[in-house]
């Protein structure tokens, strides 16, 4: 062997040890008949490569795969040309991917090839991977951006294009934090470069979820978009790149600010929305539900609805929704409800029938009317007290002015008796001012916000037993010591009190009369005054007053005060009851509403 040859000896051998990929060599009939391999890269098809030799293809794989390999080497041997091409073998723990590379070897008679095999399996892995990635982003619903350390955006989809409305090459030659995105918070404000999503990521490692703002389009205009911000580690625990979902909020938000808009119109207007299952009977009601009943919940049965209402409403309100639910005729009426705090409110129920998702429903609204219902009424208690009175207070002026100018017409002239017809037209015009000043306080009280404001209840007792005392000298009002305050307006609380000590005083058939005052807390949280008077009862009309609630035929000016007082306590939040057999004595129960300690 010459010299040149132990060279190129020697350089075979040195690539033999190198190379990372075995080989083989085989002859025109498909036989090995040498390999090429070292320590580095392992058996030969997951062969020992010495038990190949002399062994041929159809020994090691399959018939027609055999027979694909054969095929190859004699166009190999035939052309004298290299070919490349990938193959898959099935092994016992899984599919191997391998790209050949066959070219001839040995000259034009030796008819041999070699056999270079890489396993690209990994490879090929990986390939697939990627491509499903690509895949899986194109078809995205989310608009998708990855965004480099650097902060160059390198990556975008389809989506990204339409919610950003840029194409993606433009996409791509921007950095995250450019100011040409224009991306502001809700109120309008730019977002700074230390709140973005993607600056979080980067600093933190950590995602950023939700994240809403809204961009201004290169058209002009805006789109709400909420953006989810994760990292994407290296290998050393740094952030790499930062990925980027954006989805768009735009209907969302403009629901959101729609639900607002109702939940707002509903508290402006006290209306509520409930829904009847006319299969299950439950009813579901809307946040105005809720506030308008006082609960935190509003989801009961329909019989249990029902039983919230006035007795004498019930039927009504039964009535009505079994003939919407048998007619499909809209229903609408008018009904008296306790609510949360025990107090009567009018509420106008309308509703109709429909169908969602194939079931039944009676779907309707309820409006609280009491402050309507309130406002008739004391228009005709009003008109019908005020008509009563002046009519009779005129007619005493009239009659009076009369007599007046016929006495001082007579030859037999009195000054006492003139005196007498002018003190009665004083007097009764003074009435009539007085009734007139009474029914513009009591206007003025009822329009007030009267569920606000603290009230320390014994200096208010207080002050109206020294009123009236030095009204009614003969009189003794006692207030017993308290320390409880009550929520509501001073104004409206004085005013009942007052009409209250006030008829008990004028009503009483003693000489000189006691009215007892007290104030106590309640174990359900409220406050009881109790106005105790001796003597003899409120008359029948006037107790009515307070009883029923009902306009009746009352027409004086002292049951103008009762039915302010029952307006009042009621728009109070409270009650008022009589008792006119408790030790004796006439008793007014007021309840009111026990301020609430901060």
């Amino acid at each position: 062997m010459s010299k040149e040859s132990l060279h190129d000896q020697d350089v075979l051998n040195g690539l033999c040890e190198i190379i990372s990929d075995p080989a083989i060599v085989l002859d025109a009939d498909g036989v090995f008949v040498d390999v090429i391999h070292n320590a580095h890269n392992g058996a030969l098809f997951f062969k020992d490569p010495e038990t190949l030799l002399g062994t041929d293809l159809w020994d090691i794989f399959s018939t027609a795969q055999a027979d694909q390999f054969y095929a190859i080497i004699e166009d190999v041997l035939e052309t004298g040309e290299q070919q490349h091409f990938e193959y898959q073998l099935s092994l016992d723990h899984g599919d191997r991917h391998f790209e050949a590379r066959v070219t001839p070897v040995g000259g034009d008679d030796v008819g041999r090839v070699l056999w270079l095999a890489e396993d690209i399996t990994q490879r090929k892995r990986r390939r697939e991977k990627q491509t499903l990635i690509e895949r899986v982003l194109e078809v995205s619903p989310v608009g998708i951006v990855v965004v480099e350390r650097s902060g160059r955006i390198t990556l975008a989809n389809d989506r990204a294009e339409e919610l950003l409305g840029l194409e993606r090459e433009k996409i791509t030659q921007r950095r995250y934090n450019q100011p040409v995105w224009d991306i502001y918070h809700e109120d309008g404000t730019p977002i700074p470069d230390s709140e973005h999503p993607v600056t979080q990521v980067l600093e933190s490692g950590e995602p950023v979820f939700g994240f809403e703002h809204w961009i201004e389009l290169e058209d002009g205009s805006e789109r709400w978009l909420s953006s989810n911000a994760a990292p994407i580690l290296g290998d050393d625990g740094t952030v790499e790149r930062v990925v980027v979902g954006l989805d768009d909020a735009t209907r969302l938000k403009q629901r959101e600010e729609q639900l607002e808009w109702l939940v707002g119109t509903e508290t402006l207007a006290d209306v509520g929305g409930w829904e009847l299952d006319l299969e299950t009977g439950l009813i579901e009601g809307t946040a105005g539900m809720k506030r308008l009943y006082g609960t935190p919940e509003y989801n009961p049965t329909l019989e249990e609805a029902i039983k919230q209402y006035h007795p004498n409403d019930r039927a009504a309100v039964r009535d009505a929704i079994e003939t919407c639910r048998e007619t499909g005729e809209p229903m609408e009426l008018e009904a008296r409800r306790q609510t949360a705090d025990e107090t009567e409110r009018w509420f106008r129920l309308r509703a109709e029938k429909t169908v969602r998702d194939g079931t039944p429903k009676l779907r309707g609204i309820v409006r609280d009317i009491t402050q309507d219902k309130e406002r008739e009424q004391r228009l005709m208690v009003m008109s019908r007290i005020l008509r009563h009175n002046i009519r009779n207070k005129l007619t005493v002026i009239r009659g009076n002015s009369r007599l007046l100018k016929e006495e001082l017409g007579s030859s037999d002239f009195s000054v006492d008796a003139a005196s007498g017809h002018i003190d009665r037209i004083e007097n009764a015009s003074k009435e009539l001012d007085s009734l007139a000043e009474r029914a513009r306080t009591f206007d003025r009280a009822i329009e007030r916000d009267l569920r606000s404001g603290t009230l320390h209840l014994e200096q208010a007792l207080t002050d109206i037993r020294d009123d009236l005392t030095a009204q009614h000298s003969e009189a003794t009002i006692e207030v017993a010591p308290t320390d409880v305050e009550v929520s509501g307006d001073r104004m409206a609380i004085d005013l009942i009190l007052e009409v209250l000590v006030e008829n008990a005083l004028e009503y009483s058939d003693l000489p000189d009369p006691t009215v007892k005052l007290t104030a106590e807390e309640t174990p359900m949280g409220q406050v009881t005054v109790s106005v105790d008077t001796d003597g003899s009862a409120i008359p029948d009309m006037e107790r009515n007053v307070l009883d029923s609630e009902t306009e009746g035929p009352v027409a004086h000016s002292r049951g103008l005060g009762l039915w302010a007082v029952t307006w009042l306590v009621r728009r109070l939040g409270g009650s008022v009851t009589i008792d006119e057999d408790h030790d004796g004595e006439t008793r007014v129960e007021l309840v009111f509403p026990l301020a609430q300690s901060e």
